[in-house]
């Protein structure tokens, strides 16, 4: 019996997730990137550039 293999993704900020679907996810410069949270994602999306570089700090919580 063959397991699948799991898969490790890890995350602009830093953190390993072992189901990628399940977050957060965004697209940049041809490539998929992945979020801990909407907090991040919404981070990432009000300044790309800026939050790939890490001119942005990492959002501590889900601010609403």
């Amino acid at each position: 019996m063959e397991q699948k293999a799991e898969t490790i993704v890890k995350t602009q900020c830093g953190g390993i997730l072992t189901e990628p679907e399940k977050y957060p996810s965004a697209d940049y410069q041809g490539q998929r990137v992945y979020f801990c949270n909407q907090a991040c994602l919404r981070a990432f999306m009000d300044n790309p550039d800026g939050f790939m570089s890490g001119e942005i700090e990492h959002p501590l919580d889900e601010e609403i």
